[in-house]
């Protein structure tokens, strides 16, 4: 998929410099870069927690298989499904590294407790993700687009990791979720940019409607989710709301094509 963009070009190095941006401004503590390298698991309870941090990682990417798998059969759009044969089969085979790691350390295959974990995502999201077109792509950006702040934060921070964890992370998963988001924005300037100036200004309000009812609905997971993550890798999360909000803005305002003072006031993560 390719997009005409009238905004600097959607690239790994503007998510970076938008990210520093945002950290300056909402929370100077925060790294622009890793300041150490993590150590190894040691302890009984570090795996533990790495165990709890994983499974849900996998449940994350899982989930994402079961709603495209559905949407692909809903949306008849070539375009839309040739881009989310790849995006299930990228995130099928993260889910299932993260299981056999899981699997291999601990001795026991963790996939009765992805199966609940999966389970919690399709109880607090609802039938969203699968409503109609737009509220796929609120799903998307919540899935997809909205994270990448706390993730590459995360990365800066973590002070305890798996090497082969971090090994196919930053081999495989990190270079298949940039391609993602890039087909993600690409789709979505394929509809949006044609669309004429009422039908548009429309879109964008259903659009921000749809996710904040996301955002709404996915906060008490991401404030469980930070605790999980620090607990397991010891990232730094002291801050992290205010630079996720922030973040959310930038995204909702480059996909709608309007100034962030034009965007409506936002439901916070911290409510």
């Amino acid at each position: 998929m390719s997009a005409t963009l009238t905004r600097p070009a959607w690239t790994t190095e503007f998510e970076i410099e938008t990210i520093d941006k945002l950290i300056t401004q909402h929370a100077p503590h925060f790294p622009t870069t890793r300041l150490q390298e993590p150590r190894q698991l040691t302890t009984a309870e570090e795996f533990e927690n790495f165990y709890r941090f994983r499974i849900g990682g996998a449940a994350h990417d899982l989930y994402i298989v079961q709603v495209c798998s559905k949407v692909i059969d809903q949306i008849p759009d070539p375009e839309l499904q040739l881009f989310l044969s790849r995006q299930i089969g990228d995130d099928g085979a993260h889910a299932q590294f993260t299981r056999q790691r899981v699997w291999e350390l601990s001795g026991h295959d963790p996939i009765d407790k992805i199966k609940q974990e999966v389970q919690k995502h399709w109880d607090f999201m609802g039938d969203l993700p699968i409503r109609n077109w737009l509220g796929f792509m609120a799903f998307e950006l919540h899935y997809e687009l909205h994270i990448v702040a706390q993730l590459i934060l995360n990365s800066r921070t973590t002070t305890i990791t798996d090497p082969e964890t971090s090994k196919f992370a930053s081999q495989t998963i990190l270079p298949d979720e940039a391609a993602h988001r890039f087909g993600v924005l690409a789709w979505w300037q394929s509809k949006y940019d044609q669309a004429a100036p009422a039908q548009k200004a429309e879109i964008a309000a259903q659009l921000l409607e749809l996710d904040e009812e996301g955002q709404q609905r996915r906060n008490p997971y991401l404030k469980e989710h930070w605790q999980i993550v620090h607990r397991a890798t010891g990232a730094e999360i002291e801050g992290l709301a205010a630079i996720y909000d922030a973040w959310r803005r930038e995204v909702l305002a480059y996909f709608l094509d309007i100034p962030i003072a034009k965007l409506p006031q936002l439901v916070s993560v911290s409510e």
